[in-house]
């Protein structure tokens, strides 16, 4: 089934502000309306197609969604064709795609070659089951070294267009919880803090397209984040490129220290991004869960969770049990309507939602988790999916415990080629291997946010240091600022520092 591409002259962008005024990025899904195709050479002539329109409200996913839940048929395939993966499947062999890739036959390809059925104990068999998974959709070498030179063909063009601004990386890139085929966020931070004009990304869009560094180039301009979209033609990786901000370049920073503090709490992050992203349920567009949402959520699940406080079981040793458990919380037992998530210096705790004075939802079953960065904001806001959500969670708890009391009475020769896993999670794509290779390549991006993270920090500090020796010595202060002569240029460090954090 062939999609329509967006003409090469034209560049889709926004024509409407958001009605909801609180959207938000979630640091990765950014929020935005339909978008309509704008000649290039005419930016503000608008064209709208009205079958597609009539057809985008026949197959509005969040109706279609809660439906399929309704029925227990949440499943979505990983491909989004579902009549080319339903004539693979009458073949019974293995498909190819554009590139000659081999699409493997199988909902759950982790499994091949890695049979676990001979495991005494069930959940034993889930925890092996779930390292597969993760070994097996982590990058290898080349996806690695592909994005890093993709960032890196960007960054160098963004610089030649704008020579006081930079490119960092921030999202799942940044965190390493990327799925394959993930887009990468970005933002454009320069020293005078300009850059998100409507006219400066139009210009920056046209340049990218010129240098053929972009293809189907969307630009919202008019979100609370605006933003440009657009696809890399040599990868295939999509980008998304807001401007002037720093809080998801200090997400990143903060995800990545939880990651190095609390086990597992990578395994399980891409475990519920893939089940969330299966059914659809991942896309804030459409109400679901945002990447921080997920982390700060999973990230609370194991901090609080009692038999992993008192040491009574191994985290590492019992994914398993903990998939089950994270699925019954926020699934079954957890309290949306009183009850809100918040980290206060890298610990989670539960909030009533009495005691926080700046939310504004407008019911009370939301889910609400206070910004580790900035305690006013809800970084959950935007999923207002939250019922079909939690009904995905309570039905995945239920397929896990009836496919391990299934499997416990099976016999070793039933259970031979089972998934428990594939009864909740689902994988349909390229083929391919179980390298792990994030110990052997760099992810740039996350050194690139480590250095960015530590220059803002000196920053900072030395401003700090400045502002106390002009306390303690008010005369000298005085007599520095009378004086008409500009501040040597060696001396001032602010005029060349691309890492200018911008206040908002």
């Amino acid at each position: 089934m062939m999609s329509e591409k967006v003409q090469p002259d034209l560049i889709e962008v926004s024509s409407e502000v958001s009605e909801i005024d609180d959207n938000y990025d979630d640091y990765e899904g950014h929020l935005s309306k339909a978008t309509e195709q704008v000649d290039s050479a005419k930016k503000r002539k608008f064209a709208e197609d009205e079958d597609e329109s009539v057809n985008r409200k026949k197959n509005n996913p969040v109706l279609k969604l809660a439906n399929d839940i309704d029925k227990n048929n949440d499943f979505i395939a990983f491909s989004e064709s579902s009549s080319d993966e339903e004539e693979v499947k009458e073949d019974g062999d293995e498909g190819v795609d554009k590139d000659g890739a081999t699409i493997l036959n199988t909902d759950f390809p982790w499994i091949i070659n890695h049979d676990h059925s001979k495991q005494k104990e069930v959940a034993d068999w889930l925890t092996l089951e779930i390292r597969d998974f993760v070994s097996y959709i982590s990058p290898n070498r080349t996806e690695i070294e592909m994005r890093n030179q993709t960032i890196n063909n960007i960054r160098n063009s963004i610089k030649e267009h704008w020579p006081d601004a930079d490119l960092h990386v921030f999202g799942s890139y940044a965190t390493d919880l990327y799925l394959p085929g993930s887009d990468i966020d970005c933002v454009i931070n320069s020293n005078k803090g300009d850059k998100g004009s409507r006219s400066l990304m139009y210009s920056l869009a046209s340049f990218l397209k010129r240098k053929g560094l972009a293809t189907d180039i969307t630009i919202i301009a008019n979100a609370r984040v605006p933003i440009i979209k657009f696809v890399e033609p040599v990868s295939g990786i999509h980008i998304d490129v807001s401007f002037e901000r720093d809080n998801g370049l200090d997400a990143a920073n903060i995800i990545r220290s939880w990651l190095t503090s609390t086990p597992s709490l990578r395994e399980l992050v891409l475990i519920v991004k893939q089940f969330l992203n299966s059914r659809r349920l991942n896309d804030v567009h459409t109400g679901g869960l945002g990447g921080f949402s997920i982390i700060c959520l999973v990230y609370s699940f194991l901090s609080l969770h009692p038999r992993i406080i008192t040491k009574e079981i191994d985290a590492r040793e019992n994914l398993g049990i903990l998939l089950i458990d994270f699925f019954e919380l926020y699934g079954k037992n957890f309290g949306y309507d009183h009850v809100a998530l918040t980290v206060r210096d890298n610990q989670p705790k539960y909030l009533p939602k009495s005691q926080w004075k700046g939310l504004n939802a407008k019911n009370s079953f939301t889910l609400a988790i206070q910004d580790p960065g900035d305690e006013t904001n809800n970084i959950s806001r935007g999923s207002f999916n939250l019922r079909d959500i939690k009904k995905a969670f309570a039905g995945a708890f239920d397929l896990l415990t009836n496919r391990c009391f299934e499997l416990e009475a099976a016999s070793f020769k039933d259970r031979l080629g089972k998934s428990i896993l594939g009864n909740v999670i689902k994988y349909r794509g390229v083929e391919r291997d179980f390298n792990d290779d994030r110990g052997l390549v760099k992810n740039k991006a996350i050194e690139e946010n480590k250095s960015y993270i530590k220059k803002r920090s000196s920053i900072v500090h030395d401003a700090q240091d400045l502002s106390d020796d002009e306390r303690q010595h008010p005369r000298k202060r005085n007599k520095t600022s009378s004086r008409k002569k500009p501040v040597p240029k060696e001396n001032n460090e602010d005029e060349d520092d691309d890492y200018i954090p911008v206040l908002e």
